[in-house]
């Protein structure tokens, strides 16, 4: 059995497993470089020792998704994080003895729900979980006084877990009850909850954004005249991810021509400072029976994600969109 011991003045003390010793030293003997196998061999006791704390709390980790465990971001990076499902990962930092701080590299600086100081005594096979912080200032050697109490630990745990578990209920109720209709919008009929994309995002941006293919060539005898081109935009709370807050804009460009062909491109944008979106946003088309018929992903270096189609008058489709557990849904009538 694992027990823990408390410090008023050091904070909780874990014991070094054999396991974790054994872990720790097959992870480094995959590094031919000295000095790199011991960071990897100390950077694996300290995920393993945060492990073991929260396993105790029956806090569940996932280790194998975690960059601290991947053979190839070990020798590539300094990495020695933990995920926890569904609440984000937490980077945990050895404390140099010497000048009392934390090595924490710039690519560790963001991204992460929060950063843990561990102190190894592997004398006594001892780690002690000497503090907690949210954030880190952007700097490589962080003091070991920026750290809070490590009881802050849990509490950041379970904030996270009660938004998630807000963000599951909210998933429960976003099942459309309006049906959004085409035809009013291009009647100029602004529906509850959208507003023109020019009003939310960037006019030029736009511009840009929904120059379609049709744009780039010159109009022939047999090309449809487009009798309409519309752009409605809607604010999406896609709640807290990686600790951070996701907003973004659904926009929706609608083109009519003349034989009464209706072509629709859907956008994902970000909002506020953000230039990017955050990576695993999906946006889905649904088909008239609520089945999957296009999508998109985003990754990190994505500032928007689209579909493309088109459809005929009384066709109905939805739009979904996913990050994690928070799902918005959307229902349409041509």
């Amino acid at each position: 059995m694992v027990t823990t011991t408390y410090s008023q003045q050091s904070g909780i003390v874990i014991p070094i497993t054999t396991e974790s010793m054994q872990i720790a030293g097959r992870f480094a003997q995959q590094c031919s470089i000295p000095e790199k196998a011991e960071q990897i061999r100390q950077n694996t006791l300290a995920v393993c020792a945060v492990n073991t704390y929260l396993q105790l709390l029956a806090i569940p980790t996932d280790l194998a998704d975690s960059d601290s465990w991947n053979p190839i971001m070990q020798l590539v990076a300094n990495v020695a994080d933990i995920k926890l499902p569904d609440i984000g990962t937490f980077s945990c930092r050895l404390i140099n003895s010497s000048s009392e701080t934390c090595q924490i590299p710039p690519e560790d600086w963001y991204g992460h729900a929060g950063y843990i100081a561990v102190r190894l005594d592997e004398g006594t096979r001892r780690a002690t979980l000497a503090g907690f912080s949210v954030d880190v200032p952007q700097m490589e050697y962080v003091p070991t006084d920026r750290f809070g109490p490590i009881e802050t630990l849990i509490d950041q745990v379970h904030q996270l877990q009660t938004s998630q578990s807000s963000a599951v209920s909210s998933q429960l109720s976003t099942a459309p009850s309006v049906l959004n209709q085409i035809g009013k919008w291009v009647d100029g009929i602004i529906a509850e909850g959208w507003q023109t994309a020019a009003a939310l995002m960037n006019p030029t941006e736009l511009d840009l954004a929904f120059r379609t293919s049709a744009d780039l060539v010159s109009p022939t005898l047999d090309t449809p005249t487009t009798v309409t081109d519309i752009s409605r935009a809607k604010l999406v709370d896609l709640g807290t991810h990686l600790s951070q807050s996701v907003r973004v804009a659904l926009v929706v460009h609608i083109t009519q021509t003349a034989d009464r062909r209706t072509s629709f491109i859907l956008q994902v944008r970000p909002l506020g400072e953000s230039l990017y979106l955050p990576e695993g946003i999906e946006l889905t088309v649904l088909d008239g029976n609520d089945a999957d018929y296009l999508k998109a992903t985003s990754r990190a270096i994505d500032n928007y994600i689209q579909l493309r189609f088109s459809g005929q008058a009384g066709e109905q489709f939805g739009v979904r969109i996913k990050l994690g557990q928070r799902t918005l849904r959307e229902q349409f009538i041509i």
